[in-house]
């Protein structure tokens, strides 16, 4: 019983964690240092359930960040809030949710 048990919850584990997984791409201004973009990379990771993907540099003190994150814990808002909350401009980029 114990095995059938456990079976089960192995084989139910990857599709709970996969239910609420989302992507979004966030166009953050205002990076005029380094420093900055630690700023809001910390912030993002202080949001539940996000993960930073990738950052892209900008060419004017810019970036994308590709954020993947669960839908059912956060969405877009929050994300915009985090990053306006330490001061940086921040919006939803062409392409931005998925």
């Amino acid at each position: 019983m114990k095995r059938i048990l456990i079976t089960a919850i192995l084989l139910l584990a990857p599709v709970v964690a996969l239910a609420g997984e989302a992507q979004t791409r966030l166009h953050v201004t205002a990076l005029t240092c380094p420093s900055c973009s630690y700023i809001v990379a910390t912030a993002l990771k202080r949001v539940e359930s996000v993960k930073i993907a990738e950052f892209v540099e900008g060419e004017a003190e810019d970036g994308i960040y590709v954020l993947h994150y669960d839908d059912a814990v956060t969405d877009p808002k929050a994300l915009i809030a985090a990053v306006t909350g330490v001061g940086y401009g921040a919006a939803l980029a062409d392409g931005g949710g998925s």
